[in-house]
Formats: C-alpha cells, sequence, structure tokens
C-alpha cells in the first residue's frame, strides 16, 4: 500500500466503522542463484483513452530497458480493521477491538519488537494488547514491558489487537484514535514508516525489528546493512454519527439584455440563486448525517453576527446594478472589501449609500439568521449586473458561494460554490472536498465552466457561468457547444483536442498511419441582426501555430461537413487546397441562432507518433463573411465578420518511459541512479533492479475557457515479464528458478491501485509463485501536463 493509498484509508476510517477480515499470510521462499550474464529485457505498454471519444482504446508503448536485486531489514505498520465487539454502531462502553498488520518489508527473516501499550487519543481506554502469528486464528497476550516475536519471514505479518474501551461519557462525534508504535512524525505518512531505529531499541513504545540469530533457519550471516527499523500506525473512529449541513449554492443566468446593437458596455445580464439543503448525504458519504444549515460568523454594519450568507463576486467588466431582490426573511448585504479578502472575512453592509452606492459594490450577498431546516429549498435571490468598459468580444464569468456551519457541529465552516449539484463542495465521487473559501472571483481556465447554464458540471469546487458579449456582425466559432471558447491569446485561437488511436506495441520513434478523427464545432451568431453568406474552410496562410503545436503533415486531408455540404482540402506543405466537394456557405445565420458542422482529419500514412514530438497538428477552421470573394479569410481588416477556432490531432498522448537503477543487496544504496541503460557490471545476484514507469500526458494544458483539451482516462499500466520482449519473469538460463524474483510490499503507485498476476503479492522461485504481471489501474484522469509513476522491484536471484 502506497503513503496516498495509506493515507486515504486512514481517512475513510475516520468516517466510518470498517469490519476487515483476517487474511492467512504468506510465507517467502528463498530462490537460487541466476546464472552471471544473463539477459533480462523490461517493456511497458499503457492503454487509456480520450475522454472525447469513450470507448476507444489507444495504445502506448515505453522504450525498452535491458538488463541482467540481501541481508536488509525492513517493516511497515498498516491499519488492518477496526471492529466492534457487540457489532453494529460505535456507542459509548463499547468494546472496539483495532487490528494492525505488521509486515516484513526486508528480504530476510527478521523477529519483531511488540510494545505492551498503545496511545489512544480521545475518550477510549486501551486495554492488554494481543499478537497473532497464524492470521488472525490464535491471539496471545503481550507482556508487560513487550515481546520479542519468533522469526518471521521476509513478507510475512504479525497481527497486533488493541482493545479499546469506548467511555460512557463519550459525545456523538467524538474521535478515538490509537496509535501503535512511536516513530517520527506519528501521522501515517512515509516518515512512520520503515523508519530508521535511531534509538537502537532504547524505547519501549515502538514496533522495530530484530535482527535473527546468525544460524537462524534462512537467515543471512551478519546485521541488517541498512540497521533495525521502526513504524508506527494510527487509525481512528467516530462515536455515533457525526452532523453535517449538506448545504448546495445553484446559480444561472435568467436573462440578457441589449438596449443597443452597436455597444457593448449597457448589456444587462440577470442572474438567480437558489440555497438547497439536502435531507439526504451524498452518494459515497459515510459517517455523515444530515442536519440543518446555521449560521456562521460574519461583520455587518461593523459588528460580528452569527448569519447564513450567500454571495456573489461582481463579474469582471460589470457593475452591479438595478434592484436586487432577497426572498423573504433574508437581507441583502453589500460590500467594497477588496476580492483579496474572502467575502466570509469581508465588512458588509446593509445600507449601499454606505460604499457610494450600487455600482461601488465588490460584491453582493443575502443573510439569513439561520437555522435552514434540511430538506429546504430556498428561491427567489435576484441581481443584475451592466457591462463597462467592453469593446469587443468579452467573456462574462461570475460563481456563487455560501457560507455557515452545521447545527450542532460545532464550529467548522460549511461552504459551497455553484456550478454543479454536489453540496459543502463535496466531491463527486462522494468524498469532502475543500472547504477553505477561495475569493469567489471566477477563473474558468482553473474553475471549470457550467457549459448548460443549470448547475450540471463536474469536477472538484465550483464551476463558473460564463456568458459571450459580442458586437454586431461578430461570428463565434468555437468547440462543440462552445461557440465562444477563448484560447489562450482570445477567441480566435481557442481549440478543441482529440486525439487517433495508436496501435499496439509502437516503440518510440516509429510512425503510423493514423485513422480519421472527427470534430464536431459550433457556430453562433451573438449579435440582434442576421449575417448571411458565413463561408467555413480550413486556412494556414494568417496562422502561426502557438507552443506544443505543428501544421499538419503534407498530405492531411480535412473534410468540412454541414447538412448536406461536404467540402475536402488537401495540406500541400503550405495551406489547404480546395480538392474535391462542394464549398460550404451557410446562407443565413439569424440573431442568437447556433449552428453545428463536422471536421474529419485524416493524416497520412508515416505520421510520428505525438509522445515522440511533443506535438499536435493544428488545423485552423475559420467561418467568415467573404467580401472580396477569394474564397479565403483575409486580414481582419479587411473582412471583420470572421472567426477561427483550432482542431488539433494528437498521434498519442499519453507517453510512457521506463528507467531502472540497480540498487545494493541491502535494498536500499544506489549502486546506479535511474537510466534507460544500465551497466552490465552493476547486475549481480542479490542485488535489486529497481523499475520505474513515467507516464506523462504531453497535450496541450487547459486556458481560456471552453476549450476542450485531454484528459487520460482508463489508463491502465502493464508489466508483463513474459510477453512479448519482456524477460524478466522468465527461467531464462533453464535452472529451474525464474531470474528475478518479486519484493513483497515493494511496488508503488502514485495513483490508483496494483493488481498481480498471478496470484497477488507474493514471492517465489517458479512463475506460478511468483508475480509474472503487474497492472496498475489508476482510476483517475491524468490532465494535460500531469505525470505519474509506477515502481516495481525485483530482485535478481
Amino acid at each position: 500500500m502506497n503513503t496516498q493509498t495509506r493515507w486515504s484509508y486512514c481517512k475513510l476510517l475516520a468516517a466510518t466503522l470498517l469490519v476487515g477480515s483476517l487474511l492467512p499470510l504468506a510465507s517467502r521462499v528463498l530462490a537460487d542463484g541466476t546464472s552471471a550474464g544473463t539477459t533480462i529485457s523490461n517493456t511497458a505498454t499503457a492503454t487509456y483513452e480520450d475522454p472525447n471519444a469513450p470507448g476507444t482504446t489507444i495504445n502506448a508503448t515505453s522504450n525498452t530497458v535491458t538488463v541482467t536485486v540481501a541481508e536488509v531489514a525492513g517493516v511497515t505498520a498498516t491499519p488492518l480493521a477496526i471492529t466492534d465487539v457487540n457489532g453494529g454502531t460505535v456507542l459509548p462502553n463499547d468494546v472496539i477491538n483495532y487490528d494492525y498488520r505488521i509486515t516484513n518489508v526486508g528480504n530476510d527473516p527478521t523477529r519483531f519488537f511488540i510494545p505492551s501499550s498503545a496511545t489512544v487519543t480521545g475518550p477510549g481506554t486501551a486495554g492488554t494488547l494481543q499478537y497473532s502469528t497464524d492470521g488472525g486464528t490464535t491471539f496471545n497476550t503481550v507482556t508487560a514491558g513487550g515481546l520479542t516475536t519468533t522469526s518471521i519471514p521476509a513478507g510475512s505479518s504479525v497481527i497486533v489487537r488493541v482493545p479499546v474501551t469506548i467511555s460512557g461519557l463519550a459525545s456523538s462525534g467524538a474521535t478515538v484514535a490509537v496509535r501503535l508504535g512511536d516513530t517520527g512524525a506519528n501521522d501515517n505518512s512515509a516518515a512512520t514508516q520503515n523508519q530508521p531505529d535511531v534509538t537502537d531499541g532504547a524505547t519501549a513504545g515502538e514496533i522495530r525489528t530484530v535482527d535473527n540469530l546468525d544460524g537462524t533457519t534462512n537467515e543471512a550471516t551478519g546485521v541488517p546493512t541498512n540497521g533495525e527499523r521502526e513504524a508506527s500506525v494510527t487509525q481512528q473512529v467516530l462515536v455515533g454519527s457525526q452532523p453535517q449541513a449538506f448545504a448546495a449554492i445553484l446559480k444561472t443566468r435568467t436573462a440578457y439584455s441589449d438596449s443597443s446593437t452597436t455597444a457593448l458596455n449597457d448589456d444587462v445580464l440577470t442572474y438567480g440563486l437558489s440555497l438547497r439543503v439536502d435531507a439526504t448525504a451524498p452518494a459515497g458519504t459515510a459517517g455523515l448525517s444530515p442536519a440543518n444549515l446555521a449560521g456562521t460568523t460574519i461583520n455587518v454594519n461593523g459588528g460580528a453576527v452569527t448569519r447564513v450568507l450567500v454571495s456573489d463576486a461582481v463579474p469582471a467588466s460589470t457593475t452591479l446594478s438595478g434592484t436586487p431582490v432577497a426572498p423573504t426573511g433574508w437581507t441583502i448585504v453589500y460590500t467594497n472589501s477588496p476580492t483579496t479578502t474572502n467575502a466570509n472575512a469581508a465588512n458588509w453592509v446593509t445600507n449601499v449609500a454606505t460604499i457610494g452606492g450600487i455600482g461601488n459594490a465588490i460584491r453582493i450577498g443575502f443573510v439569513n439568521n439561520g437555522p435552514i431546516t434540511a430538506g429546504t429549498t430556498v428561491t427567489g435571490f435576484t441581481f443584475q449586473v451592466t457591462t463597462t468598459g467592453v469593446t469587443g468580444t468579452t467573456t462574462i464569468a461570475n460563481l456563487a458561494q455560501v457560507f455557515g456551519q452545521t447545527a450542532g457541529g460545532g464550529t467548522t465552516l460549511v461552504y459551497d460554490e455553484s456550478g454543479d449539484q454536489t453540496p459543502s463542495n463535496f466531491n463527486d465521487d462522494g468524498t469532502a472536498g475543500s472547504i477553505t473559501p477561495t475569493n469567489g472571483v471566477a477563473n474558468p481556465t482553473t474553475d471549470g465552466i457550467d457549459s448548460n447554464n443549470n448547475n450540471t458540471a463536474t469536477g472538484p469546487g465550483g464551476e463558473d457561468n460564463v456568458y459571450t458579449v459580442a458586437a454586431a456582425g461578430t461570428i463565434l466559432n468555437g468547440s462543440n457547444g462552445q461557440p465562444g471558447a477563448v484560447g489562450p491569446s482570445n477567441n480566435n485561437d481557442d481549440f478543441t483536442n482529440k486525439s487517433s488511436t495508436v496501435p499496439a506495441n509502437q516503440t518510440p520513434n516509429t510512425t503510423i498511419d493514423p485513422n480519421s478523427v472527427t470534430f464536431l464545432n459550433t457556430i453562433n451568431n451573438p449579435t440582434t441582426g442576421s449575417l448571411s453568406n458565413i463561408l467555413l474552410v480550413p486556412d494556414s496562410v494568417n496562422f502561426t501555430p502557438g507552443t506544443g503545436e505543428v501544421l499538419p503533415p503534407t498530405g492531411t486531408t480535412v473534410t468540412l461537413t454541414y447538412g448536406a455540404q461536404t467540402a475536402v482540402y488537401t495540406y500541400n506543405g503550405t495551406n489547404f487546397i480546395f480538392t474535391s466537394g462542394t464549398a460550404i456557405i451557410i446562407p443565413t445565420l439569424t440573431a442568437g441562432t447556433s449552428v453545428n458542422y463536422s471536421v474529419a482529419v485524416d493524416l497520412p500514412t508515416g505520421t510520428a507518433l505525438s509522445t515522440d514530438t511533443g506535438n499536435g497538428f493544428s488545423i485552423p477552421i475559420y467561418a467568415f463573411q467573404d467580401v472580396n470573394g477569394n474564397g479565403r479569410p483575409d486580414l481582419a481588416a479587411a473582412e471583420p465578420t470572421q472567426n477561427r477556432t483550432i482542431d488539433r490531432v494528437y498521434t498519442g498522448f499519453l507517453k510512457v518511459v521506463k528507467d531502472a537503477r540497480i540498487l545494493d543487496t541491502d535494498g536500499t544504496t544506489v549502486v546506479e541512479n535511474y537510466t534507460q541503460t544500465p551497466t552490465a557490471a552493476n547486475l549481480r545476484t542479490g542485488r535489486f533492479i529497481e523499475y520505474r514507469i513515467t507516464y506523462t500526458n504531453i497535450s496541450i494544458a487547459p486556458v481560456g475557457a471552453g476549450n476542450v483539451t485531454l484528459n487520460a482516462g482508463n489508463v491502465v499500466i502493464t508489466e508483463d515479464g513474459t510477453a512479448g520482449t519482456n524477460t524478466w519473469a522468465k527461467d531464462n538460463d533453464t535452472n529451474g528458478t525464474i531470474d528475478t524474483s518479486n519484493v513483497v510490499g515493494s511496488t508503488t503507485a502514485q495513483f490508483g491501485t496494483i493488481a498481480y498476476s498471478p496470484s497477488g503479492d507474493q514471492t517465489g522461485t517458479t512463475a506460478a509463485a511468483d508475480v509474472t504481471r503487474y497492472t496498475n489501474t489508476l482510476a483517475i484522469s491524468i490532465q494535460p501536463g500531469a505525470s505519474g509513476t509506477f515502481i516495481f522491484r525485483r530482485k535478481i536471484n
């Protein structure tokens, strides 16, 4: 279990009572030696998906690392289970068994010192500790002062049980935490696992290794080269259930009016807010019971008061205007505190004249004494903003927030942002999100967008409500459903990223014949008058590729389709030349109308992998009025009614790189650091090969608003030691022993879970008794620019 997984597990225990099974122990079998000079080859493969084409698998193949891993001590302490002896909910006077697994993660048998006491924090008292060396079938008492176990093989475990009696005076929601061992930070981080025993056994509360006497079965002569090791672990439960107010702030743009068809600095946008306090917990939560939403401390008219606060920062390029409306029982408040001060810390006033009038408001708010009953939805919050200083196409974005506390739940802040349906900033999977407020200033690039203006976005935190204001004669051309998308610079370099498929086993620096990739784009007339004769063409003459992109290879064909019209263009290395079909013209586009068209891009045979070049292939698509009739978009000064979007094709976008390092027989000393070409002289029997797979999403990162980026979804990294050219799980020298063996507990994945084939995280001298395939299923999307690692270790037999 890696550090991230271990910490997530412990956080889950803080919210719910887990009842775990006690798993049988596995003994480690020592292997025969592998002949010198044996060649061991390793290539990693991966599969993933473009979320814009779900169900279509893209393959990735790493480079190949060719190489030909003894006494080292190690110990980890991990949570195993928490069991209420009488079953059901943890209540006062209950006896709770906290079980822990203490594992020998060294490569040699060792004994363990088990302390006779554990540290209890909260309303509970520990009883006499017990331990089991047979997987939990039999438990023995830990004697006063602690005891030293018999020899524990590498990879095997001891179970330690700490019985705790919950105080009869324990209150609902109280935390009872139990720490076994005493190491470093004592916070379940990596700093509490397999650490040097710096006190050399002098601390009675430690879990630590004790080297076997020479002559013990399978014991290597001498002492561990990394010294004795120690570890600690904490588990916790809640007494009863924890009350939680599940509050969701919802925001919609209810109206837009333009009193002038030419000026852009007098447009009025009307917004409606509603506040929902749920009577049921979100799916995926545990240990939480819905509660009413109470007020939190804010400053109103110069004094501290307790109120539920609904707040909305006035969007950039607008001022607050009109007459805001509040539901019955709510009071409208205003603030001109700068946005560097969060809304719940701002100075609010009820009389807007106090801050010089409504035009000076930085935020508008609505307050209520509370509590708001669970199961209630409050509607009727309304306010308006007027655009100011807008001279060209401008995106108006904003975000609403709600602040309060849980009735009966202490002083912890309840906080939510608009744009989605999940309450109290909970994540989509029901886990708790951040309750640290942002400044409430919308930033579509980082927040995401509620594209449908109905609070159906997903993702962490809130998502912005976005509207594009444009001048008469303007046309918008962007990604599907987002004609007003804005790219890194403006709304002429917005983009949609997609990927072709990549055949399996395409090693780095090979070329492919990519499949055709189809895009769906949207054109919109955002003004009050009709537009006529809109021409659609790919064109590169006035296009300068940005960072991370290039124009396509010569021979690329681009097919535009609108209704029954189809036009085919071929890129000749300079521009896109009309090849066949009929030029696409949209005769009339009435005010406020949106239409879709498709773009199919077929890259030629011999196209390089984007994971080698780091680039996607950009196809600039123009929607414009062809004033001079030459069929190509001219500079905007000559043909002002035009807008460009970019359809960008990647030939794969998850780059997988393999390297390895050589560790000495102690498992810690680095003989040779990570390299793709380890030195043959360093590969000796008894040493360790630690393979590292690094995967990186090389596609362009999210910028602007409304663009379609490439997250690598459903990523699965596969390391198969018997497939293809891989030989690391084979008996290459035919001596009856596989050449390298898995090191139990040494595999780490930055994200997701690890599966071991054929039969779990085991170690042995035959393929059936060892691990021949590791599979890392990430369970998260790898966003553009993000990367992660998967590491496993093999001992050279």
